[in-house]
């Protein structure tokens, strides 16, 4: 049976995989441009140069003009979330560093905080296989369309209407050419999807993990407090151990507010990327929809973008439900048992627990339910 560090290890293995596929490199030790980021990054401008060409060649036709940008917004957010990222690796790196050492390697299988780390490695895991697979799956929802037009009309059409210069797709060769360009975009933009949404996954996850460990320790701090020999003062080495766990819960809460306060930065402008792309991407395709309802690529991609938003959004209101279950654990607590400076410094702790932490828009809106119902 895998332990909660084995878990830990394969879902982390996971996220270098989908790093290494578009040569994200936050994990390796090469700083620069490397063959491989060279390679991302051409297929980053193909991408939109082709989207623009397309456009331009069919900005008579309306229909044909937003078929060929029916994905531009999700290129568009994804470059930005690529470009975030190796931006920002060095502080990518050092919550993952962190994540290991003060949770996995800490807390052993003969500790009393194990199966509650067992349980989110556990989820983890699970959940990544989950969106590996289902993000790899997509690639054939996006063929249905394509195989729809061939069994009905009997012709050929592309995968996404995006055209190349000089290359006539209504011949063979043309089309062999255009759908092996377009299966490499796509395939190369399925793995960034897979990196930053699964990190998003993996921050979140782990940051309620920590959530759920200083609840923990708050409990057990609590039923020290109400012990008969630290209130009658009888017992010192009771006292101590009360000191020193309380002493651990203000490390662990400090711990906690830094590591949402580091994600929340690392991941507001890739947020805001993403509900603004995601809107004008779920405009486009639903007015492409009321022109032609037979164009089925749309129903597909406007699939697509309302999962990639929600998923955001639902990782964003698990956030907040953390951050409020731990203001509630500090509101029940003990606290009058205290003597007078612990009891001052409890008031400051529920003080700073009533400051906004967690995922927001640019620092503009949090992310949560109320958000997702007025982008919706």
């Amino acid at each position: 049976m895998k332990s909660a560090l084995d878990y830990f290890h394969a879902s982390f293995a996971q996220l270098r995989l989908a790093s290494r596929a578009v040569s994200a490199g936050l994990w390796e030790k090469n700083y620069g441009l490397s063959w491989g980021r060279m390679s991302s990054l051409t297929q980053i401008v193909m991408f939109i140069l082709l989207h623009a060409f397309t456009g331009f060649r069919y900005r008579n036709n309306i229909q044909l003009l937003l078929q060929s940008q029916s994905l531009i917004c999700t290129g568009a957010a994804l470059s930005i979330k690529y470009f975030t990222m190796i931006r920002r690796r060095d502080a990518v790196r050092k919550l993952t560093s962190n994540i290991e050492t003060t949770l996995y390697m800490r807390y052993e299988e003969t500790s009393l905080e194990y199966p509650v780390v067992l349980k989110y490695s556990r989820m983890l895991y699970i959940g990544g296989h989950v969106m590996t697979w289902g993000y790899c799956c997509s690639l054939a929802i996006i063929a249905i369309n394509p195989a729809i037009v061939y069994i009905t009309e009997g012709r050929m059409v592309l995968l996404f209407f995006v055209e190349i210069p000089h290359v006539d797709w209504s011949n063979n060769r043309g089309y062999l050419i255009t759908m092996a360009v377009q299966i490499t975009m796509y395939l190369t933009g399925t793995f960034g999807l897979i990196l930053v949404d699964y990190l998003c996954a993996f921050f979140t996850s782990n940051g309620a993990l920590y959530v759920d460990i200083f609840r923990f320790h708050l409990e057990q701090l609590g039923n020290l407090l109400q012990d008969l020999g630290y209130q009658m003062a009888t017992t010192q080495n009771l006292r101590d151990e009360v000191n020193r766990k309380w002493r651990d819960c203000l490390a662990e809460h400090q711990h906690i507010v830094e590591f949402f306060e580091e994600f929340s930065n690392l991941w507001s402008m890739i947020n805001l990327a993403q509900v603004c792309c995601s809107v004008f991407g779920i405009c486009i395709n639903m007015l492409l929809l009321l022109l032609d309802s037979r164009w089925y690529a749309a129903y597909a991609i406007l699939f697509a973008l309302f999962v990639d938003l929600s998923v955001h959004f639902l990782f964003g209101a698990f956030i907040e439900k953390k951050i409020d279950d731990l203001h509630d654990s500090l509101v029940q607590f003990s606290w009058y048992l205290f003597d007078d400076q612990h009891q001052k410094e409890y008031k400051l702790l529920l003080l700073r627990s009533q400051m906004p932490c967690g995922m927001s828009i640019a620092g503009l809106t949090p992310v949560n339910y109320e958000t997702y119902t007025q982008v919706k």
